[in-house]
């Protein structure tokens, strides 16, 4: 099963994600919807922060969350921008709904919560029609693995102004399972303000090579049509392994028949 996410943590997810990035990916998924019209999903849609702007463009697209907690402020949301939209709730590893996509969307590293990357994978391919469009987004921890950050020591991660002048933060601690594969985080998020609180949670954020992703999506069924790097469509060096980036990648395949 994915790791949901739960109470303070879903709260402050999206202010965090908001206060360091402009939407960038919104624009990338509606380039790609473009190229794979007809309905759309996207995986681990949370509160829609990424699904429901595209819905407001007009692109047919469902979501699937596994956290209550998220659908919830989605439903906040949706209201905001005066749209409604569906999301299912579900194992993104496991949910089947009635209808197979033109396209699946899978942002935000979504894919790395999963328990078990290549399964997940194969079940997404069942769930796109021959030839529907994959959208996939992943990263390397090189701050982890590198050492930038080191192993069981306390950092603040994020940090964020609230509405009510109180404060958002996130502070974590790591271990690596370089054999497994497997940043284990610990979580510690704080709200300071009218209304304070503390959530503490784990994540296990499982990395995935570059050449290893190509051979799994090619074993499973999908043709690579490219890759970039760092949210930025015109970087697109032969070997990622061999450039200098902030560790994303986003991979766009097709579904074989």
């Amino acid at each position: 099963m994915a790791q949901p996410y739960h109470s303070l943590e879903a709260e402050l997810h999206d202010l965090f994600w908001e206060a360091e990035d402009d939407a960038s990916e919104v624009k990338l998924m509606a380039a790609f919807l473009q190229k794979h019209p007809g309905p759309a999903i996207e995986m681990g849609s949370g509160s829609g922060r990424l699904m429901f702007p595209l819905v407001k463009q007009g692109y047919e697209i469902e979501g699937l969350e596994l956290s209550s907690d998220m659908i919830e402020l989605g439903k906040t949301r949706a209201a905001a921008l005066g749209v409604s939209g569906t999301v299912h709730q579900g194992d993104m590893g496991s949910w089947s709904g009635r209808q197979r996509f033109s396209s699946l969307l899978a942002p935000a590293f979504t894919l790395q919560l999963a328990a078990d990357p290549e399964a997940t994978l194969r079940h997404w391919h069942g769930l796109i029609i021959p030839g529907g469009g994959l959208y996939l987004t992943v990263f390397m921890p090189y701050a982890e693995l590198l050492g930038d950050l080191p192993q069981d020591t306390w950092y603040v991660d994020h940090e964020v102004s609230l509405a009510d002048g109180g404060k958002g933060r996130l502070d974590t601690r790591h271990r690596i399972d370089r054999e497994a594969r497997i940043v284990h985080r610990e979580h510690r998020y704080t709200k300071t303000g009218t209304q304070p609180a503390v959530h503490e949670s784990t994540q296990r954020i499982r990395w995935i090579e570059h050449t290893e992703m190509l051979a799994l999506l090619d074993g499973l069924g999908f043709v690579v049509d490219g890759w970039f790097l760092d949210f930025d469509p015109r970087n697109r060096p032969a070997d990622p392994d061999r450039a200098d980036f902030d560790g994303i990648l986003t991979y766009h395949a097709t579904r074989l028949p």
